[in-house]
């Protein structure tokens, strides 16, 4: 089965585990190469992280399925500091990867007027 993409968005378990989440990263010395490596699971593979200082964060999977996402987060002890809602990403355009392809797929073809499949 091919590899889907999908948004997680990540909540912290409360304002303690925000603070021990953080606590101390700011002396980490983990490059982002060493990141990547740290997430790629044999199902699954985190692509991508946008972290601010809200109570939420975001990342970008490929896997199969929503479940193996949420075994590979288990496996690294993160839910203990977080919950995760996983939506599948049916469109995706990042400028630094361009391919020239139109990228309007069969989610956008809501309306019966313009579903090729009616």
């Amino acid at each position: 089965m091919a590899r889907k993409k999908y948004m997680a968005i990540h909540t912290f378990n409360s304002d303690e585990m925000k603070k021990a989440f953080f606590r101390g990263l700011h002396k980490s010395e983990l490059t982002d190469f060493e990141w990547r490596d740290g997430y790629i699971f044999e199902k699954c593979q985190c692509t991508g992280t946008w972290v601010g200082d809200d109570d939420f964060f975001f990342c970008q999977w490929e896997s199969e399925n929503e479940e193996d996402v949420l075994k590979a987060l288990t496996s690294k002890g993160m839910d203990k500091y977080i919950f995760t809602a996983l939506y599948p990403i049916d469109m995706h355009i990042d400028i630094r990867n361009l391919t020239g392809k139109v990228p309007y797929g069969p989610i956008f073809y809501l309306d019966d007027e313009y579903n090729p499949e009616n």
